[in-house]
């Protein structure tokens, strides 16, 4: 489900500048890794060619981002998970936290005195749809949980590190690789046999569909449709930041929260006038309830712990890393339910992680060819201006 990190380059004026700039990278985000990826938050759908190389300087801090990845990785999953077994409509149990993280979001950006809306009226439209695709994608994977086990969910909306790879070829005109010429059938591939389309795959066959049909393809569609609003929201993102020192990740953020608290206010308003539910006197106070609503702020810790790992560990190994909540997802529906994962299913998962596999691994062998090219070149330069001197 962080702002990442190489898109902020953009040029800062004296030490106080540069002090705001080391202030955002530590701000409290929600996400990326988060289900969606608003990239102020969740930090999966991490650009791998955006980030920096971080340079390691001791033996904690080189595990450690991966250890921070694998924990925000086991939380995320683990909190939708949780929730969804204990019977609380995640909607419900994610208001209380919402309210309380877009105070305090306001009140930081309060604190630095930031614009609420800086930029050109270009820069204001493409920060109201930064926010739109964010927390749309926020609630379409929200709502995809409602029809679709997790294991399915979480493995189609993992497809947008794959998606955004191919994207940029297109947006920033990259000469297409061989990775993504082989991540993308995977990655289709992997989506046909996570969906089991009926007109491939014979009804008889096993599978964990407990619901009906029709739901399970309007789950299945949100999750898709998840992991491309996610794609869209890295872009939008990234031209942001990219284009504008005056637009920090904080306001974006705080941006998100207050767009998903409003968009969570309206569906509670409509639960009660028109479908004459929504939360009651006697579900504030229940146990349940209560609980969801405070395993929600554990996702919080997640951002935090994602935010740490961006900062210590290869962005191509951050995000293969982040695949693992695939893993998890898969490993609590099949330990701690009656739904079981079917071959297919799990050979969908198996070449979606495969796919990210590709990619990432591709991208630690470009930069290390391209920083010994660079030493190549330094080195030659170096000899050439002292034989010049000499």
């Amino acid at each position: 489900m962080a702002p990442k990190e190489g898109v902020f380059s953009t040029e800062n004026d004296g030490d106080d500048a540069l002090s705001n700039e080391n202030d955002d990278k530590l701000e409290l985000d929600d996400t990326p890794a988060e289900p969606i990826v608003f990239v102020p938050s969740t930090i999966s759908t991490v650009i791998i060619t955006d980030l920096p190389l971080l340079t390691k300087t001791s033996r904690f801090t080189r595990f450690s981002g991966i250890i921070y990845t694998l924990i925000a990785s086991f939380i995320f999953t683990g909190t939708a998970f949780l929730i969804k077994q204990l019977g609380v409509d995640l909607l419900d149990a994610l208001l209380l936290r919402f309210i309380i993280q877009t105070i305090i979001t306001f009140l930081f950006i309060l604190y630095k005195r930031y614009s609420l809306f800086p930029g050109t009226t270009t820069q204001t439209f493409l920060q109201i749809l930064c926010c739109t695709t964010g927390a749309g994608g926020f609630f379409a994977y929200l709502f995809a949980i409602r029809y679709v086990e997790i294991s399915d969910v979480v493995t189609l909306c993992y497809t947008r590190v794959v998606w955004t790879f191919i994207c940029s070829i297109f947006v920033y005109h990259e000469r297409p690789s061989i990775s993504s010429l082989l991540a993308l059938p995977l990655t289709v591939l992997g989506v046909v046999f996570v969906t089991q389309p009926s007109f491939l795959f014979s009804s008889a066959i096993p599978s964990i569909i407990t619901v009906n049909n029709k739901y399970r393809i309007l789950g299945l569609t949100l999750s898709i449709i998840c992991s491309f609003t996610a794609t869209a929201n890295v872009f939008i993102f990234k031209q942001l930041i990219s284009t504008s020192k005056d637009i920090k990740p904080s306001v974006l953020n705080f941006e998100y929260c207050f767009t998903v608290l409003i968009l969570l206010i309206i569906n509670q308003l409509y639960n009660k006038f028109f479908l004459h539910t929504g939360i009651s006197l006697n579900s504030l106070i229940s146990w349940k309830y209560l609980f969801a609503s405070l395993t929600c702020f554990s996702m919080i810790l997640a951002s935090i712990l994602t935010q740490k790992a961006i900062k210590r560990e290869h962005p191509a190994i951050f995000t293969l890393l982040g695949s693992a909540e695939i893993i998890f997802a898969l490993i609590l529906q099949n330990l701690f339910t009656k739904k079981r994962s079917n071959l297919f299913a799990l050979l969908g998962s198996a070449l979606v992680i495969c796919s990210v596999a590709i990619i990432g691994l591709s991208k630690i062998l470009n930069e290390r060819r391209a920083e010994k090219k660079k030493k190549l070149i330094d080195n030659k330069t170096i000899l050439k201006d002292s034989d010049e001197k000499c």
